[in-house]
């Protein structure tokens, strides 16, 4: 297929946002355009556009996608109404390549796929597939582990700073986990090979390690002392918020315990057995690196 070099960026106010802004916009073999509300005034990079647009509004959107080759999304689950709607007006527009919301667990494991607070992200992918065997467009699902350094930053599940740490299910099983950045340049690689990244899954780990490994290194850099730890049971947490769930209670509270299940539970698959890292040009963490960024946490980097 062709190469891609028009870009659309849609959801730069999250956390993951700007940093996929910041990696495809420093590649030279791409324009980005960046889709913001209305009002909205996002710092940009340099030779950076920023368009204002009317999710709601499917003919709006593809007026704005003509002449465009992919579309990244980083919009919420919370908003996958708006999602949807960009879906539509990429192939109203011909835009060749859609990257959905993705950026976290592997979906294509039954577990995390039946679990309720991940059915706007199923929907956009059943939607992409059925309309990539129409022809009408092609899509790339990045699943990359949870966030490594962002993680460290809010406590998820360790807060090197505060000396809290939940080690879900024990702590022992290894799981795949990634920074921002390195999405971001799985991002970069996927647009710079769009023959081999199309109509298919692409998976992202820069390390496999456990969460008594991580605690033990953050240990190591602000000592063992003082520390508050848990070991939350997946399944039970999983199953207490399904309750709530199924009485109208769809709040974080419901939402995290499904989360660290699919990242820590023993059949969702949190660990990748292969990756496409070689491919997209992302590069393995060890131990001493996971160290120095738990140090940066610290340090408030």
């Amino acid at each position: 297929m062709s190469p891609i070099r028009n870009v659309v960026l849609a959801g730069v106010s999250g956390n993951l946002g700007p940093t996929i802004l910041a990696a495809v916009s420093a590649s030279p073999l791409f324009t980005v355009t960046v889709f913001t509300r209305p009002g909205s005034t996002p710092s940009l990079p340099a030779g950076v556009k920023s368009v204002p647009v009317n999710y709601n509004s499917i003919d709006e959107l593809a007026q704005h996608l003509k002449g465009q080759d992919a579309v990244i999304s980083a919009i919420p689950p919370t908003a996958a109404q708006q999602q949807t709607n960009l879906i539509h007006a990429a192939v109203a527009a011909k835009v060749s390549r859609f990257l959905p919301s993705e950026f976290g667990s592997d979906l294509d494991n039954a577990a995390n796929r039946a679990a309720p607070v991940y059915g706007p992200k199923i929907a956009a992918q059943e939607l992409l597939k059925a309309l990539a065997a129409e022809g009408k467009i092609s899509y790339t699902i990045v699943y990359n582990g949870a966030f490594l350094d962002w993680g460290l930053k809010v406590g998820f599940p360790l807060d090197p700073r505060k000396k809290v740490a939940a080690l879900h299910d024990g702590g022992e099983r290894l799981y795949s986990t990634t920074t921002l950045g390195a999405v971001g340049k799985a991002v970069v690689g996927v647009l710079s090979k769009p023959e081999e990244t199309k109509d298919r899954v692409v998976r992202v780990g820069e390390a496999a390690t456990t969460l008594k490994e991580v605690l033990a290194l953050a240990q190591e850099i602000v000592g063992s002392d003082g520390w508050a730890v848990t070991e939350p049971d997946t399944t039970e947490e999983a199953e207490k918020a399904l309750v709530k769930i199924k009485q109208g209670v769809l709040t974080g509270e419901t939402i995290m315990p499904f989360i660290f299940k699919a990242i820590w539970g023993a059949e969702n698959g949190g660990h990748f057995n292969t990756t496409d890292n070689e491919l997209l040009g992302i590069q393995t963490l060890d131990k001493a690196d996971i160290k120095k960024i738990i140090q940066n946490v610290v340090d408030g980097n």
